[in-house]
């Protein structure tokens, strides 16, 4: 139906992930500013949101989670890569496993090199230490009054001891806090939970300003469009239970639809490459060739063993283990229930040649098959090997004019040797690790004994035929002043008025973290921007 008398705001945000939230909250704290917030998805005030143990629950849900999936990837054996995106309230921080980490200082300090400037780690800091309010011991890199909770995870069970004990025995160092000292070694993971419940972004910064008469929040609203007078984005079209309606920005449009969801939307509006969008009979507004283009995620490989003896943490997740920490969370939030299981992690160097630290690894107390639709426990431990700044790149390009037909995902992991003999070498430093003398009292088989006695070419092959992703896709509209930049350094999209993207797509290079926390911190940055200047034309070289 056509819009509605008042259906008009001096911002309108698409997408209420861990970007929009941020930019809801700060942007409508000026009580003179009208903010709208569209999202997709559901509320997302579940059981399964709420309960950190509880994370595989909404991945595996068709209400919570967008399911994209890859094309058949060339350097994987040709196997499609399912990729989890939030649908809901606080978007991926409303399902993803709740790591946080900021990264390296040198991941910021490289963002000039895309030829923007302001971005360096020692610009961004500030930001980091005013999204969150950290428990560990205080230090002052570290924020103590923000909105998003961050504890240090407690790691009692005897496997979390063994995975630091065994690290250190190899050689790696013990990192303090990681988030403001040095990032190499093994540590506590940090999690982004409050009082026994996951702290999404939704949670952060949303649930306490839900009262703002200047701000709107819509869920269940499917954008379709951008819409444009000339060169300038005037507000988005949507459909919604009520139909179909247009929602106008009187300032602008912010687009936090995330690194697979932006792109598409630029394109199906008219923003992207000419002549892909021409071939799907979709008249141009622009030329920007670098729109879906640069796609980057973190590709993981799985090790597994086998324990000998039922003290992993799937001996307490039977029907009567899991009725009991069902019931303790739910009267206490305590126990296991307010676990997110990755409690100890590390980085370190594959030792093939890196500026600084490319391998990350994250560790389950129990054996968990991620990959098949259905989360499988059993009996043991499991190493996560991630690589931390792939060369390989991907895109995301458009299948149809239609915005309800999922884009063409490629990732292209593994698709520069680099990748692999990093990969390499960190699959057999890993090995290494779990071969140490404090793994001894419990460890059995190795479950990839195709790796036992492996050469460098038989752990490729049994790489591509396992590697997955760490569902951390960024990229596809980075910042940048070159061409193939799709945004300036405030997120304004070149060559358009009145037109953001803030999200995940919007970085340059993937750091050396878990993306949540940068995401957060770019959309803080941002906003502050915002907040202090008017918004400016600008064009591609400006």
């Amino acid at each position: 139906m056509a819009r509605q008398a008042g259906d008009e705001f001096d911002y309108v945000i698409v997408g209420a992930g861990s970007a929009g939230c941020v930019l809801a909250n700060r942007l409508s704290a000026d009580p003179a500013i009208s903010v709208c917030l569209i999202e997709a998805g559901p509320r997302a005030e579940s059981i399964i949101i709420r309960m950190p143990a509880a994370l595989t629950f909404p991945i595996e849900s068709k209400t919570y989670n967008w399911m994209y999936a890859s094309e058949p990837e060339p350097n994987l054996n040709g196997r499609s890569i399912g990729q989890a995106r939030g649908r809901g309230l606080g978007g991926s921080s409303a399902i993803n496993g709740m790591v946080f980490v900021r990264g390296h200082p040198k991941d910021y300090d490289g963002w000039t090199d895309f030829g923007i400037d302001g971005w360096s780690f020692a610009e961004c800091l500030p930001y980091f230490k005013k999204l969150e309010t950290y428990n560990g011991r205080p230090h002052p890199l570290r924020g103590q009054d923000g909105p998003v909770s961050v504890i240090e995870s407690r790691a009692e069970h005897v496997f979390y001891q063994r995975f630091l004990e065994a690290g250190t025995a190899w050689g790696l160092p013990e990192a303090a806090d990681y988030n403001a000292e040095d990032l190499e070694g093994t540590h506590r993971v940090q999690a982004t939970i409050r009082d026994g419940v996951r702290c999404s972004a939704a949670a952060a910064y949303l649930d306490p300003i839900q009262d703002r008469a200047n701000l709107t929040v819509r869920t269940g609203a499917f954008i379709e469009r951008v819409l444009f007078e000339g060169k300038r984005a005037t507000g988005v079209a949507c459909r919604t239970k009520r139909g179909f309606e247009h929602v106008m920005a009187a300032r602008e449009v912010i687009l936090s639809a995330g690194t697979i969801a932006s792109p598409q939307l630029l394109m199906v509006s008219g923003i992207g490459p000419a002549d892909d969008l021409r071939d799907h009979e979709i008249a141009p507004i622009t030329h920007l060739p670098g729109v879906g283009k640069n796609l980057q995620d973190h590709v993981v490989a799985p090790l597994r063993y086998r324990c000998n003896q039922p003290v992993s943490v799937k001996a307490q997740l039977n029907l009567i283990g899991r009725a009991k920490l069902g019931l303790e969370w739910l009267l206490l939030k305590r126990g296991l229930g307010a676990s997110n299981f990755f409690e100890v992690g590390a980085f370190f160097d594959s030792g093939t040649g890196a500026d600084y630290l490319n391998i990350q690894h994250e560790f389950l107390p129990f054996l968990a098959d991620f990959q098949d639709g259905n989360v499988k426990l059993g009996d043991g431990f499991q190493y996560f090997v991630s690589q931390m700044r792939p060369f390989s790149r991907g895109s995301i390009r458009l299948k149809s004019a239609d915005p309800y037909q999922y884009p063409s995902i490629l990732f292209n992991y593994l698709d520069d040797e680099r990748d692999v003999r990093e990969m390499v070498a960190a699959i057999k430093r890993t090995r290494e690790m779990a071969a140490q003398r404090p793994w001894d009292e419990f460890r059995d088989e190795a479950l990839d004994s195709a790796l036992d006695g492996a050469n460098d070419g038989d752990i490729e092959s049994w790489l591509r035929a396992n590697a997955n992703t760490e569902h951390h896709p960024v990229g596809t509209c980075r910042m940048g002043s070159d061409p193939f930049a799709v945004t300036d350094a405030h997120g304004r999209v070149h060559d358009i008025e009145g037109l953001r993207v803030i999200d995940g797509s919007t970085l340059p290079s993937i750091p050396t973290a878990n993306i949540q926390a940068p995401i957060m911190m770019l959309a803080e940055r941002i906003a502050d921007l915002m907040r202090k200047g008017p918004s400016l034309r600008n064009n591609v070289g400006d």
